[in-house]
């Protein structure tokens, strides 16, 4: 391969390989806001289902600790509901999905860039088509919420420990009719 093609290959890799990371880094912040918000959504219901308890309990009871306990359960109640009107992460979990699936988008594209590199299209063409997947991708970086050091520590281990982007010849032959699987012989 000439020396032009090669370097604009070696940039080509090396977005993709910043994009699949950026993909899972969202995909994982999703994952966590989804579970944050199942947890918070969880307790609040238990400390609303033991607040009206504690209501119907102060009828019968006139006791100052069930008085207090009730007090401290809805107060603990409210503040959960607070929390989760305030720090929606519900609606964060979705702008993360979102932002993730642009990015496969683009993955993609790049993809298709590097075969086209490789098949030897004109630089000219491949060079045009680059630029404008770059142009929308640094827009796609603007745009992208922002991540937690966890979630780039759980993309980590996605992708470098349970190796959840790499497909053997055969799971990708899986899902191939027969006249497309394997390779050129």
């Amino acid at each position: 391969m000439e020396e032009k093609p090669q370097k604009l290959l070696d940039e080509v890799r090396q977005n993709f390989a910043s994009v699949v990371w950026t993909h899972r880094i969202q995909e994982k912040q999703a994952d966590i806001y989804a579970t944050e918000y199942k947890r918070f959504e969880l307790a609040n219901i238990i400390f609303s289902g033991l607040t009206s308890c504690g209501v119907i309990a102060i009828f019968f009871c006139d006791e100052y600790i069930t008085k207090v306990i009730t007090t401290i359960i809805s107060f603990a109640s409210f503040f959960l509901s607070t929390y989760l009107k305030t720090f929606d992460t519900k609606n964060m979990e979705h702008h993360h999905r979102v932002a993730a699936n642009k990015f496969i988008i683009v993955r993609n594209q790049l993809l298709h860039v590097i075969a086209e590199l490789h098949m030897g299209v004109e630089l000219k063409q491949v060079t045009s088509e680059y630029q404008k997947i770059i142009n929308s991708l640094n827009q796609l970086y603007l745009e992208a919420p922002s991540t937690t050091d966890e979630a780039v520590e759980k993309a980590g281990k996605a992708l470098n420990i349970k190796n959840e982007y790499t497909y053997t010849d055969e799971e990708i032959d899986h899902f191939l009719p027969n006249s497309l699987k394997g390779g050129f012989y």
